[in-house]
């Protein structure tokens, strides 16, 4: 029986089932597509030239900076020093690599940025006067066309099918001959005239009667209409556009000139400025790529070197002084002694008037300047009391007035804050031991006076221990690229806040000391790294402090520092942000780090396990707004792998998002980024062409669509990264590095190709760019298009004249149709070009390089399906006849059959139908079927679908039509 299916869409992307358990709209394979769940399967977005980054290398670390709409910078780290570039115009930006790099006495800052400056200025001013030119030649290019009179042809039907069962048809544009001889000229719908002779600058063109027998039966012949378009110019104005021209073009070339000297500059200040050998203390000094990871926040981006030790610097606190104080507390008669080293060297005998000062007075005249066993002591009154040092360590001890408190003293040590004299020697210090044999409740005081003297009244201040280590070592420890006000950026590192309180035990080293940092991160308003098996996060808001603020009891704006515990070794690698917690990963298992207050603190914080997945080290987890996904690896091959559902009391729901595809995404993939916003993640490896994408429509809690399909990028990627709906790539061609855009988002009101029914669209082209710079050779009648980029190994450059004078509204005019040239490239690296028949200056063209869409179909079979199933008849005889594709806004599209045991073959259908040409349009049609004829077996058959021209093609769904004999077996 003749039966016929229809695919209602290609969303379903690529899968690597069978052909006969894949469902209607999987596909074998599918290269630079871009589902649109709206618009169609479409050829990816062209990748728009940004620009050229001078001085790049291909290796290395790249990184981007997007600080706000106006502030977006790449960034590269190569050669032991940072380059950074404007993304939005690539220029470049100096860079102070500072101190402990390794950066040589001959580099002068000063002159590099001022050198920096004039070629910055100089290439704004080539770009301005390469416009001026344009604008020059656009100007004369017109008057020159407007030197003569020219002819156009004018011809056009009007069908109207308003009445039921018929057609009419109204000539528009061109001449009718009636039966009295009355020649009606048409223009546009307007009659020009209607008498017996033909108006000036009309003329009859070729006859079209036959064509139209409706418009015949009436009684008329049917005429193009000649047009004649009279001189617009003169030959004056025509010698003035000349002379303008020719001043851009000088104005150019100086322009070019300046801008070449000017590098020279620069590049010398750069050369001087090169580091040879890298200081070996320096906090990158050896560090590959893998081993960088980065963070910005606002003007800060913070360099972590993941093969770094974490160290303390070697200065530690002073060791306890020989000192001693004692305090009078109490007048009473009798005696009061001292004891130094177990000898009495002080005594009074108060006669207990009440007079302290005089007991006081008396026993610093014993002391003070005297020399016993060896020590020379010195004395001091303070208070109700003194001070006592000596030269070398002592002992103390004292005896009041009937041998109970009525004295005391103290010298590193004491019991309770209680015991502290309210005047002592200022920067005395003493550890309060609280509880003897609790260690956890010590802690550290010292004296300050009030008036900044050196003695007198003050305060106990709480400080950090003797012989204690408080200082990190900042060369160990991340470091900061600074933004400048000046635009420029500094290398610096960060000075990190010291321990100021306590000791090993009551504050001790943040977990990170003595091993390597895995991760940088920034949450709940505080910085944080992972280390080992510990989370570790500074104080809120102070993302330099990692000790606590007090030994006594813990703050909620304190340190966290935790670790995570599990059968398994535990070493975490990256994190995540959710509504519920921090999700960390580690190699094989998950955990989320949560509170159950409002408030993060230490003593709300926890850990707790999430899932147990192994997780690649390398490749960072993404978010994609409520769920996460990352990477896991087997030898060959890659899986992606979602979480969704994330909360502290349920497991999380676990999506293998390559179930269907296996075997399509390699394990040397190193780089994920991900578009929430646009329901996108992108993988690729550095230093390879091919990039595999996922996207899913999703509405509510289900998922209507995933789709998987890859892009073949025009170079090689170097790195990527997404700027809303922006997707942008570092790509090497060779040694040459660039910057390229990809806008996802597709809109009918822009663009560079209009068609007759208004929409727009982009060209589809790799590295393309908006008039280049040209030139004419009057003789040979050829233009020479010169790349602003070198040259693409074995790609094929492409121009398309757009159909316009520079300058003008990109809309269509009577000066082009929307021709598409493919000529060769030739030239040196920096200076490629491609010549092409014709004068196109003054001409809007954009070149580029092509790339192709091609969709795998697999074989087709008569399928039933349900609401969650769908089942093929793989055991029926199957012919197809033909099919039936729909398309959108489309080029040309070829279709490539391959039958078993005959020659391959294809089909290539165009926008514009033979005789439906529409004038001065561009080869583009808003909507279309194709019908391709088969009439073969399904077995037999493979088609691929294939877009190899700078056109879009968008492909909206398929109908393949056929025989279908079931063999007289009943199917269910």
């Amino acid at each position: 029986m003749n039966v016929s299916q229809r695919i209602p869409n290609f969303f379903f992307g690529i899968s690597q089932q069978p052909d006969n358990r894949k469902i209607p709209g999987q596909l074998n394979d599918a290269v630079n597509v871009f589902p649109d769940y709206a618009l169609g399967m479409l050829k990816r977005p062209g990748g728009k030239l940004v620009s050229d980054l001078y001085g790049a290398t291909t290796s290395g670390k790249w990184f981007s900076i997007i600080r706000d709409p106006v502030e977006k910078y790449v960034a590269q780290y190569d050669n032991d020093k940072f380059s950074v570039w404007n993304l939005l115009d690539g220029s470049p930006r100096a860079v102070d690599m500072g101190a402990n790099t390794g950066v040589p006495g001959t580099c002068n800052l000063v002159n590099l940025k001022a050198d920096l400056a004039t070629y910055n200025a100089a290439v704004t001013d080539t770009a301005s006067k390469l416009n001026l030119l344009h604008v020059a030649q656009a100007d004369y290019a017109e008057v020159l066309a407007g030197q003569n009179a020219t002819t156009e042809a004018l011809f056009e039907i009007q069908y109207d099918y308003d009445k039921p069962g018929e057609i009419e048809q109204t000539v528009k544009s061109g001449i009718l001959l009636n039966k009295n001889g009355v020649y009606i000229v048409k223009d546009n719908t307007a009659i020009v005239s209607a008498t017996t002779t033909i108006p000036a600058g009309y003329a009859l063109g070729t006859e079209f009667t036959n064509e139209y027998p409706i418009i015949a039966s009436q009684g008329y012949q049917v005429y193009q209409a000649i047009k004649t378009i009279a001189a617009t110019h003169n030959a004056g104005e025509l010698a003035t556009a000349q002379s303008n021209m020719d001043t851009a073009q000088t104005n150019y070339d100086n322009a070019v000139i300046a801008e070449a000297a000017a590098l020279i500059d620069y590049q010398a200040e750069l050369d001087l400025c090169a580091i040879a050998t890298p200081d070996p203390n320096g906090y990158l000094t050896g560090a590959t790529a893998a081993d960088i990871e980065l963070l910005t926040l606002n003007d800060y981006t913070f360099v972590l070197n993941k093969a770094k030790v974490v160290a303390m610097k070697p200065t530690t606190t002073a060791s306890p002084e020989n000192v001693a104080f004692v305090i009078i507390n109490v007048v009473s008669p009798g005696h009061y002694r001292i004891y130094l080293d177990g000898v009495e060297r002080g005594t009074y005998n108060s006669s207990g008037n009440g007079d302290a000062d005089l007991i006081r007075d008396n026993l610093v005249a014993d002391i003070n300047g005297q020399t016993f066993g060896g020590k020379t002591y010195t004395a001091a009154a303070v208070g109700p009391g003194l001070w006592i040092s000596a030269t070398a360590a002592f002992e103390i001890s004292v005896i009041g007035s009937g041998g109970g408190t009525s004295m005391s003293a103290f010298q590193d040590q004491i019991k309770s804050v209680a015991e502290l004299p309210v005047q002592c020697r200022n920067g005395y210090k003493v550890k309060v031991v609280n509880t003897l044999d609790v260690n956890a409740d010590d802690m550290y005081v010292k004296f300050v006076t009030d008036s900044g003297g050196t003695y007198g009244a003050g305060v106990w201040e709480e400080t950090n221990g003797w012989d204690l280590q408080f200082e990190l070592d900042e060369l160990t420890l991340p470091h900061q690229l600074i933004r400048q006000t000046d635009g420029s950026f500094t290398y610096t590192p960060v000075t990190w806040i010291t321990r100021d309180v306590g000791d090993d035990v009551t504050n001790p080293l943040p977990s990170f000391v003595g091993t390597t940092i895995n991760n940088i991160f920034f949450y709940r308003n505080r910085l944080g790294f992972l280390s080992t098996e510990s989370v570790i996060l500074s104080k809120a808001g102070q993302f330099f402090d990692f000790f606590a603020t007090t030994s006594l009891t813990v703050t909620d704006d304190d340190p966290i520092d935790l670790s995570a515990s599990s059968v398994k070794p535990v070493s975490m690698n990256y994190v995540q942000p959710t509504s519920i917690g921090l999700v960390l990963f580690s190699d094989n298992e998950q955990f989320v780090l949560t509170t159950d207050s409002d408030i993060l603190s230490p003593r709300t914080s926890k850990i707790n396990e999430l899932s147990s997945y192994e997780c690649d080290p390398a490749v960072q987890a993404v978010g994609l707004g409520v769920s996460l996904v990352f990477i896991s690896k087997t030898p060959l091959y890659s899986r992606l792998y979602e979480l969704t559902r994330i909360s502290t009391t349920e497991p999380p729901v676990m999506f293998d998002q390559t179930q269907i595809v296996p075997e399509l995404i390699p394990s040397s993939i190193d780089s994920m980024v991900a578009s929430p916003g646009l329901s996108l993640i992108s993988c690729g490896t550095i230093g390879k062409s091919t990039m595999y994408q996922f996207r899913f429509a999703q509405q509510g809690e289900e998922r209507l669509a995933t789709t998987w399909y890859k892009w073949d990028l025009t170079g090689t990627l170097l790195d990527q990264f997404f700027d809303v709906s922006t997707l942008y790539t570092v790509v090497a061609n060779g040694s040459n590095v660039s910057v390229q855009s990809y806008d996802l988002t597709q809109a009918s009101e822009a663009g560079y190709l209009t068609l007759p029914t208004g929409e727009k669209t982009d060209v589809c082209l790799d590295l393309w760019n908006i008039n280049p710079y040209r030139t004419y050779d009057d003789v040979n009648d050829t233009t020479r298009i010169f790349l602003p980029y070198d040259e693409v190994t074995d790609g094929t450059f492409s121009v398309v004249a757009l159909g316009s004078y520079i300058g003008d509204s990109l809309t269509l005019s009577n000066q082009s149709v929307g021709a598409v040239l493919y000529p060769t490239v030739h030239g040196t690296p920096g200076a490629y070009y491609a010549d092409v028949d014709g004068d196109y200056r003054g001409r809007d063209l954009l070149i580029g390089y092509i790339y192709t869409m091609e969709i795998d179909l697999p074989k087709f079979f008569a399928t039933k399906t349900d609401e969650r199933t769908t089942v093929s008849d793989f055991t029926s005889d199957l012919i197809i006849h033909r099919i039936k594709v729909a398309t959108g806004l489309s080029g040309p599209v070829k279709y490539q059959i391959n039958i078993t045991g005959r020659p391959e073959w294809s089909n290539t259908i165009e926008a514009v139908k033979p005789y439906e040409y529409d004038l001065n349009g561009v080869n583009l049609s808003d909507s279309d079927v194709h019908t391709i004829p088969i009439y073969q077996r399904n077995e037999n058959l493979n088609l691929k679908i294939i877009g190899d021209t700078p056109m879009p093609v968008s492909l909206l769904n398929l109908m393949w039509e056929g025989k279908y004999n079931v063999g007289f077996y009943q199917r269910p």
